[in-house]
């Protein structure tokens, strides 16, 4: 492999997203073998191959720790300037952005043929990467006032069943909320509800529709200071068969929290196979009361940080979410 320093800054920031909702941030050189290898990892994953598995050792932390994880684990890789990073392993720095098409699905992960629906329409990447904007899809009042004081009123009495959320890697700082599973009635109904409108949500995505699977739902409460840091919902193999998430967000009137956005992130797209994630577009989704999104379970997204000076547990930014299996 080959770097090329036309155009590139001295330093290159990284941000890696690994299996499991773990982040790392690098600032490396342009020309840091490290920061090729990374690179061609997340290719070769993009691409199915797994013959050149490898285990990267990375300190963090200033050196006082390392962290070690396997190269088909990556799952996306930002870099601040963008970079592109061609076929014959060539780095480049981005000098163009090239304007987006008007019906692209994006699928940086985990493509298949109901997860990845792109337009004829996509420009070729062949003079350089492409953004690729990433859909989404809200409904407002998407449950009767009734419906929706009832799910409110049960998630106040259930406060002493929400558990600590948590990540596959363990990392305590990377997602703060409180989770509740067992909600059988609620999730009969959300499931009916999504089934009734599947058509027009993969219509609104660009995705063709597919047999449903499973769908699957849990209730989340975001208080002061809690958030969920950048991630995507099928990243790994336990997760692989999800194609669409889901976001119901209900709470108390007058809102007592401000902040809780969902912000959506675009791709860069190298080929038909190889996207990563571009840090620096997305968009950002208001969790209005009552109201459900969906997007791609490819994308990647966080959950802004929510501030409820009140603490109090009733004044949460509740969110009935899961994900719809092919």
């Amino acid at each position: 492999m080959s770097a090329t320093t036309q155009n590139i800054e001295s330093q290159v920031h990284v941000m890696m997203l690994i299996e499991g909702g773990h982040q790392c941030e690098l600032s490396l050189s342009f020309d840091s073998p490290l920061l090729l290898e990374l690179l061609e990892a997340l290719q070769n994953r993009s691409q199915g191959e797994t013959e050149n598995n490898r285990l990267f050792q990375i300190p963090v932390d200033e050196g006082r720790s390392m962290l070690y994880f396997p190269s088909h684990s990556i799952v996306a890789i930002a870099t601040d300037p963008p970079l592109t990073f061609g076929e014959t392993g060539e780095l480049k720095e981005m000098t163009q952005m090239v304007q987006s098409p008007p019906e692209p699905t994006p699928t940086p992960q985990t493509a298949t043929p109901q997860t990845q629906a792109q337009s004829t329409a996509d420009p070729d990447p062949s003079n350089g990467p492409v953004l690729i904007e990433s859909r989404y899809f809200q409904i407002e009042n998407f449950l009767t006032p009734k419906e929706h004081n009832r799910l409110l009123n049960y998630v106040l009495n259930k406060k002493s069943e929400f558990v600590q959320s948590t990540v596959s890697s363990g990392d305590p700082e990377y997602r703060k909320s409180l989770l509740l599973f067992y909600f059988e009635d609620f999730a009969e109904l959300i499931q009916a509800r999504l089934k009734q409108n599947f058509s027009t949500i993969c219509k609104e995505l660009g995705i063709g529709e597919f047999p449903i699977s499973q769908i699957e739902t849990q209730i989340t409460a975001h208080n002061d200071g809690h958030y969920y840091k950048a991630h995507n919902d099928n990243g790994d193999e336990k997760t692989a068969t999800r194609a669409i998430s889901y976001v119901y967000y209900f709470n108390r009137e007058p809102k007592q929290f401000s902040g809780g956005e969902l912000k959506i992130y675009d791709s860069w797209k190298h080929n038909e196979s190889y996207y990563t994630m571009a840090a620096e577009s997305s968009k950002v989704v208001q969790p209005y009361n009552n109201s459900i999104v969906f997007f791609s379970s490819s994308c990647c997204h966080e959950v802004q940080p929510v501030r409820c000076s009140s603490n109090d547990f009733a004044d949460s930014r509740f969110t009935l979410n899961g994900w719809i299996r092919y």
